[in-house]
């Protein structure tokens, strides 16, 4: 006869973030899974942050997840699962596939009790963590993202920019534009106003509208590891960026651009310098992220002009709660007068696209 398998579930919040850390440290992973970053997405009135625990002897799957309340029919009666911004997603060691399948049944379980109506998550795609689903769930993608190998020879890495690419950057240094990395964040107000010069000229979503708190509050979450980077052209700051490491990961995780100044291409070049920066500090791999909405739009030409290295995005979706997740949906309907069920955002009942 077979041998029983012993397993265990248990679940942190960001009060046990010592003991969230510990367990990361058996997996690879990045800043979005960490205690500190659940932490200040849950100070943000994101959710209540949680990391759920799943264990079969030396392999274990960790799931970290936020926790929100769902307004309509009555006060804190359900939930939804969801993710942080940007890449996170399960994470696993010594995964097999019933292993796989089991942890989610338990997860999905405690999430159950949680009284969650839905769940979401990003994925990752470096980490490549939308493997462990398999065909236990079906995953939606989401497009690719790009990143540069920085194992390769710098040689290697500045060739394989497109030509054009490399011209725009050697220009812009001959035009005197100059980067530098900002460690008292001295240009963060600049920054700042940059950033929000750059999402209204893309018209983005009202979400995307970070404050000064938000990134204040970033470099305060990750002293050492977040870094900002500014490009200058006589003087004044024209562009920015925001690059967070993780184990020789440095992600992109925002930038900004002057209008006026983007015949200069300084966000090119700040590109170029901080894959430079990334390389000397030994780090292996430079994640520019990538499309709006994972969309191979001009966005994604801009990344994908620096590297031909692409890597599937995905993002997980599930409805724990069929019944209540149609009321849900007909009641966001009522009252905010739009189509949720014909929207693609999920969950629905959270659309704020008006019905056509």
């Amino acid at each position: 006869m077979p041998t029983a398998t012993s397993s265990h579930i248990s679940l942190l919040t960001v009060s046990d973030s010592a003991r969230w850390q510990q367990l990361l440290g058996s997996v690879e992973h990045d800043f979005y899974h960490e205690a500190s970053y659940h932490a200040f997405c849950q100070q943000r009135g994101d959710g209540i942050a949680h990391l759920a625990i799943y264990q079969e002897e030396s392999s274990v799957l960790l799931w970290p997840y936020l926790l929100r309340r769902i307004e309509q029919l009555g006060p804190g009666g359900f939930h939804d699962v969801t993710s942080v911004y940007g890449y996170p997603g399960p994470l696993a060691r010594q995964p097999s596939a019933p292993f796989v399948e089991r942890a989610l049944a338990s997860i999905k379980s405690l999430w159950h009790a949680q009284n969650a109506v839905t769940a979401f998550t990003c994925l990752h795609p470096l980490l490549g963590n939308h493997g462990l689903f398999g065909a236990v769930n079906p995953l939606e993608p989401c497009g690719t993202t790009i990143a540069i190998d920085l194992t390769r020879p710098a040689d290697e890495i500045w060739r394989g920019y497109r030509k054009t690419l490399r011209h725009e950057i050697s220009r812009a240094r001959k035009l005197g534009v100059a980067v530098e990395i900002d460690p008292g964040l001295v240009h963060l107000d600049r920054f700042v106003d940059l950033y929000h010069e750059t999402m209204t000229r893309n018209a983005a979503p009202a979400s995307y509208f970070f404050d000064y708190a938000y990134f204040e509050g970033l470099f305060e979450t990750f002293p050492g590891r977040a870094h900002l980077f500014t490009a200058s052209h006589a003087g004044v700051v024209i562009a920015g960026g925001v690059f967070i490491e993780t184990a020789g990961i440095v992600q992109y995780h925002l930038g900004a651009a002057e209008s006026r100044s983007l015949p200069l291409a300084p966000t090119k070049l700040l590109l170029d310098e901080v894959r430079r920066w990334a390389t000397a500090r030994g780090n292996k791999r430079f994640h520019l992220g990538g499309g709006r909405g994972g969309q191979q739009d001009s966005l994604f030409a801009f990344k994908a002009a620096f590297s031909k290295d692409r890597f599937p995005f995905f993002v997980w979706k599930d409805v724990l709660q069929p019944g209540v997740y149609q009321e849900l949906c007909g009641e966001h309907e009522r009252i905010h007068r739009v189509e949720p069920q014909a929207s693609s955002y999920f969950p629905a009942y959270r659309a704020v696209e008006p019905a056509s």
